[in-house]
């Protein structure tokens, strides 16, 4: 037995040792790939010094990609792949092209994407600063609208003093609809039941799924929003392009046009070619048509040119009187406990950098920027605590709202010292629904039987094949209850309102920017902007030049966020962890060099013929 043993052990412990051998190569290997990985970027595109800004500029804005609050993650298939500016990067690189002697012009490509109402108002607003200071700004586009429809892109282009269409492009500003599918007799057919449960009337968030048609409250609830936010277009547009707002109107009841009627309606300037239009910038310009593309520089460059003036200048820097610090911290998303991927608003991240700011003694103030639909009433209210506590060490919190602050949007800003909003952002939704989809009848018909055994007289309350008892429903509305009456409760102490009229703001109703000025559920209207001149005035600076704005938490550089998109935990993440301490030295210098190439290259397509 003695000999038996041993040759087991023998037989055993070498194998294991081999195991564990193979194991420490193979993650050494890993290491020493991505250590090679890093170096070999470094040395593609490091460090020399990017060329210096020309003497005339003309600022190029690549809008093909859309507006977004938030630059996305990156991809594995180019994860270091540089992304558009954000809304904010759009605006300050506006602003500063405004009092900049070297910028001359504006030229914008426009292409289909994503163009939130709000985000289109607040770059319109920043080029309407821009053309005050005596500065052109023009935009190029293949179509504006085409299939999809929709004001987004139009209303941007708008702003803009020459607008250029490709001439067999089409303009289409077919009006506005809001619409859903209702689908409550195709579930009925397939046996599936949709038990929600809502707080109050107007809170319409599963109406298509539990009923057959839109419920008068959801008719006059849409019907005020879009009278709100047409309101807009009707003030704004038809006043750019020189006509009144009865012969926009009609225009828009026309709703198609080619590029040949859109030039004669004077709905764009010229249906042209946009080499045309440089060449026509150039000119204007320089007086030279053949100029050099160098007088185009992208918004990204420009901002990178920016940075790294700022940085070089320490000395100026270290006798400049210390700025006011303010934390901006974004809530972008679905409101939810945790999660790290994009589009979802984290309370574990949020939360603690509201903290993290209200701890430190050289921040001032807190402005909570706000774009989201809503989500879970506990994270919502986490993100509220740690506003509260932030207020409670005299750190005021500024709210700027964009393109959507309802439900658990609203309820993160209720307590905030002063609420921003854009005209088109949509907000309130003081509400609440819950409930659960049964597909017990579509086991029936499929010839499924449900069997089982259990403990509680509401242990089947979630479950999915059966519909709710009546002692279950009563325990799901008594939580709605509890959640709605918080809610009203917060917005009653928030915004210093009676119980009467706080009942009367919420019912669940979404209300436009516009509206929520005048019901009070908003204190003024204004984008990010305003929200940082409101807060510069505040702490003692003059307007949001004056401030030392600090993104809380600090955002990821583009190799750090790549460790995170690959790593793993435990041995692999820790030595991807320490490769990216180690290789940060490079980040800078790859970021403005990535910046430089991305820039160079757009500019480049974008005077491309078509």
């Amino acid at each position: 037995m003695q000999a038996k043993t041993r040759k087991r052990k023998g037989v055993v412990l070498p194998i294991l040792w081999a195991a564990l051998k193979r194991t420490c190569m193979a993650l050494g290997a890993m290491v020493l790939i991505f250590a090679v990985y890093g170096v070999l970027i470094a040395s593609q595109f490091a460090p020399s010094p990017a060329p210096p800004l020309p003497d005339k500029i003309v600022l190029y804005m690549d809008l093909k990609s859309g507006l977004a609050e938030l630059p996305p993650m990156p991809s594995f298939a180019d994860p270091f792949k540089g992304s558009a500016p954000t809304v904010r990067e759009y605006v300050a690189a506006i602003d500063k092209a405004a009092s900049d002697p070297r910028v001359k012009g504006i030229y914008a490509r426009l292409e289909p994407g994503k163009f939130s109402l709000a985000h289109v108002q607040e770059i319109r607003a920043a080029l309407a600063r821009f053309k005050a200071a005596d500065k052109f700004a023009h935009i190029y586009s293949q179509g504006y609208g085409d299939i999809a429809g929709g004001f987004g892109g139009y209303y941007l282009a708008s702003a803009f003093d020459e607008i250029w269409l490709q001439p067999m492009g089409i303009v289409s500003i077919t009006g506005m609809a809001l619409q859903a599918p209702y689908a409550r007799g195709a579930l009925d057919k397939i046996g599936v039941t949709p038990e929600f449960f809502q707080r109050k009337e107007y809170k319409t968030a599963y109406e298509s799924l539990m009923r057959e048609d839109m419920s008068p409250e959801n008719e006059e609830m849409l019907g005020a929003l879009m009278a709100s936010i047409t309101a807009e277009f009707m003030a704004d547009i038809p006043a750019e392009r020189g006509m009144s707002a009865d012969e926009f109107k009609g225009y828009v009841d026309d709703g198609l046009f080619t590029a040949k009627a859109a030039e004669q309606a004077k709905l764009v300037t010229s249906a042209n070619y946009v080499d045309v239009l440089i060449d026509n910038i150039k000119e204007a310009v320089t007086g030279e048509r053949e100029y050099e593309d160098e007088l185009f520089v992208a918004v990204p460059h420009y901002l990178a040119d920016l940075r790294q003036a700022q940085a070089q200048n320490i000395v100026e820097q270290r006798l400049t009187p210390k700025k006011p610090v303010v934390a901006l911290i974004y809530a972008v998303g679905a409101i939810m406990s945790t999660g790290s991927k994009s589009g979802i608003a984290a309370a574990d991240k949020i939360a603690p950098a509201i903290m993290a700011a209200a701890n430190d003694d050289d921040v001032q103030a807190i402005v909570l920027r706000v774009d989201s639909p809503g989500g879970s009433p506990t994270a919502s209210e986490t993100i509220l605590r740690a506003v509260r506590k932030a207020q409670a060490k005299d750190k005021p919190v500024i709210v700027s709202m964009g393109p959507t602050a309802a439900s658990g949007g609203y309820w993160i800003s209720a307590y905030s010292e002063q609420i921003f909003a854009l005209p088109t952002t949509l907000t309130g939704s003081i509400g609440v629904v819950g409930g659960k989809f049964s597909i017990g009848a579509l086991f029936d018909k499929m010839g499924v039987n449900w069997d089982g055994v259990q403990w509680g007289e509401n242990a089947n309350l979630w479950a999915i094949n059966e519909t709710y008892s009546e002692a279950e429903a009563v325990r799901v509305n008594m939580m709605l209850d509890d959640v709605y009456e918080s809610f009203l409760h917060r917005v009653i102490e928030g915004r210093g309102l009676s119980d009467d009229r706080a009942e009367e703001l919420a019912r669940g109703r979404v209300w436009s920017g516009a509206q929520a000025v005048e019901i009070g559920l908003v204190d003024q209207l204004g984008g990010l902007t305003e929200a940082l001149n409101f807060t510069a005035e505040l702490v003692g600076a003059e307007d949001k030049n004056g401030l030392h704005i600090v993104i809380m938490p600090k955002p990821k550089t583009p190799l750090e966020q790549f460790v995170e998109l690959i790593g793993g935990s435990g041995m692999i993440f820790e030595n991807l962890r320490i490769l990216s301490d180690a290789l940060a030295v490079f980040s800078p210098a790859l970021e403005e060099a990535r910046i430089l190439h991305d820039s160079k290259s757009a500019v480049y397509e974008s005077l491309r013929l078509d």
